[in-house]
């Protein structure tokens, strides 16, 4: 079967026209809340140049996804798509910082012969707080910047851990190297009021223009939660593309319900 011959599913009074089937569904979510991320995102896939209009924006040569609601974009299954997109998710208004996964689709023959459960053809993606992203009232947060020498590391992640190596909190890290790290403080001295937090950094070896694409397994059909909710969609687990720091960033120190401003960067030697 072609993109072009009729598409049909069988129903009681026989065979009915289907007005649209699902390429890909995007639900983005809020990493710090789990709901949906609240601001003006901009999703699409990174298109080839022969498939982009005439007067394309050079830093987004993409074809957007349609925008459902808040958090929620899809796209149809209307043609015959590549195997796999890489899909892009950025937010002007830098509450949220961008991510790049590459997203391997149903093809159209699959959907057509088979019942795939639309979750499977589903993408969970959690964004991380950005420069203006709105920390709830009474947050125990860092802000800063990571950089090499006089220039901003983009796209790295921070993580702030406790003497055991548990984590209290993670941030992505921007194009301006800029961060936003909220950090857990239930494991905290109960006397005190101040704490000490151990900080894990990973960055591009080189500089990076833009994120590191992160390829995301298909799920199988019917796929189970395990398939749609993982470290990797979640941005907990770094890039493969990403070194650590040698040495890691020195702890720094907070106070228990305030966001600390770093006056210095912090220094990302690979």
């Amino acid at each position: 079967m072609t993109a072009t011959e009729p598409d049909t599913i069988p129903s009681g009074g026989g065979q009915l026209p289907v007005l649209h089937r699902l390429a890909l569904g995007v639900m983005v979510h809020d990493a710090i809340t789990s709901g949906p991320a609240n601001a003006p995102l901009r999703v699409g896939w990174e298109a080839p140049p022969r498939l982009l209009p005439r007067r394309t924006d050079r830093t987004w040569p993409c074809l957007d996804l349609e925008r459902l609601g808040t958090g929620r974009y899809r796209l149809r299954a209307d043609r015959l798509w590549p195997p796999s997109l890489t899909v892009r998710l950025d937010d002007p208004s830098r509450r949220y910082v961008s991510r790049r996964l590459e997203v391997p689709l149903w093809t159209l023959a699959e959907v057509r012969a088979q019942d795939v459960d639309v979750r499977a053809r589903t993408l969970h993606v959690w964004l991380w707080p950005g420069a203006a992203y709105p920390l709830p009232p009474g947050s125990t947060a860092l802000r800063g910047r990571i950089v090499h020498g006089e220039d901003p590391v983009r796209w790295a992640r921070l993580t702030a851990i406790d003497a055991n190596d548990v984590v209290l909190g993670r941030a992505h890290v921007d194009d301006r190297g800029e961060f936003v790290l909220r950090v857990s403080t239930a494991g905290q001295n109960p006397l005190s009021n101040d704490v000490k937090v151990p900080l894990s950094l990973f960055a591009p070896p080189a500089p990076a223009a833009l994120p590191p694409v992160e390829p995301v397994p298909r799920p199988p059909n019917p796929p189970q939660e395990t398939d749609l909710d993982t470290e990797l969609l979640r941005g907990r687990s770094a890039p493969a593309a990403l070194v650590p720091s040698n040495p890691q960033p020195s702890p720094v120190d907070l106070h228990v319900g305030r966001t600390r401003a770093l006056e210095a960067a912090i220094p990302f030697l690979p």
